[in-house]
């Protein structure tokens, strides 16, 4: 069972920032229509306290109303499915459900079975990182998705040439959904775990994915540089442009240098090289 959050606002911004601030209170999904956002997190940990002091927060700024209701999880997947739209990046990769028609007019084609996982190509900062991955040479290259979600991100890895790659989520939901895509796209070799950045082995990677949030990227920063080889890479997203100066200097700190970043939507990307 998961519960469905309500939120009705007539500021357009007010959105993105929910999202950002549900997602770290543990929200799983969320569907956008107009001036309604839908919420949805599992019953087992749903705290309806913080919920109301988070949105109580915010209530005089952006003029939020909301209410509650306890949903099936099938429920939650055909409202998910009917709201997702086929999605193109960089001219070059196209996303698509499983219910939609293969389009061959693309050089490369994901097909997402879209469940109550993060990460459809729709949000910006799934988009952001695929634009990387796609200006990137990842022949042999050895990568780590931390937060997989869809595991869309080790998918498009793979695809482009990656020898080995790793992808760990702390959700069932999203192990279980990855593991689905995963067999869609005939990358099943891809190492699928259910945990945090510990529980796979003790190697390091030419390249690490962390497509989360501001917190939990600082939280693992230190063990995300421990399992980089020398002058590998993590590419970060999921947090807005006003927080990456805050991101640069705990990453500097520890031996991570920034190279590149990209903006959309006021969420950004950012590149980091270990020195």
């Amino acid at each position: 069972m998961h519960y469905r959050i309500n939120i009705s606002s007539p500021i357009p911004e007010a959105f993105e920032i929910l999202i950002a601030e549900l997602s770290e209170i543990s929200f799983e999904g969320f569907v956008e229509e107009a001036d309604n956002l839908q919420a949805f997190i599992s019953s087992e940990i749903f705290d309806k306290q913080a919920v109301e002091d988070l949105l109580e927060s915010y209530k005089s700024l952006f003029q939020l109303k909301w209410d509650y209701q306890q949903v099936e999880d099938e429920n939650w997947n055909a409202l998910w499915e009917s709201n997702f739209e086929p999605v193109t990046i960089s001219g070059k990769l196209h996303i698509r459900a499983l219910f939609h028609e293969q389009d061959d007019s693309y050089p490369m084609e994901i097909v997402i079975q879209p469940k109550m996982a993060f990460g459809t190509g729709h949000h910006a900062t799934t988009s952001l990182i695929c634009e990387y991955l796609l200006e990137m040479d990842m022949e042999d290259k050895t990568v780590f998705d931390f937060g997989t979600g869809t595991g869309i991100l080790a998918i498009l890895a793979q695809m482009l040439g990656a020898k080995e790659v790793w992808a760990v989520d702390n959700d069932p939901v999203c192990v279980e959904n990855s593991a689905e895509n995963f067999a869609l796209n005939n990358t099943n070799d891809i190492h699928l775990r259910l945990g945090d950045i510990n529980s796979i082995p003790e190697m390091v990677f030419d390249l690490i994915i962390g497509n989360i949030t501001r917190n939990v990227i600082l939280q693992y920063l230190p063990e995300i540089g421990n399992k980089l080889k020398q002058n590998a890479l993590f590419l970060a997203s999921g947090f807005y442009e006003s927080d990456l100066d805050m991101l640069k200097s705990a990453a500097y700190s520890l031996g991570l240098q920034i190279e590149s970043y990209k903006v959309k939507d006021n969420w950004c990307a950012a590149s980091f090289r270990k020195l």
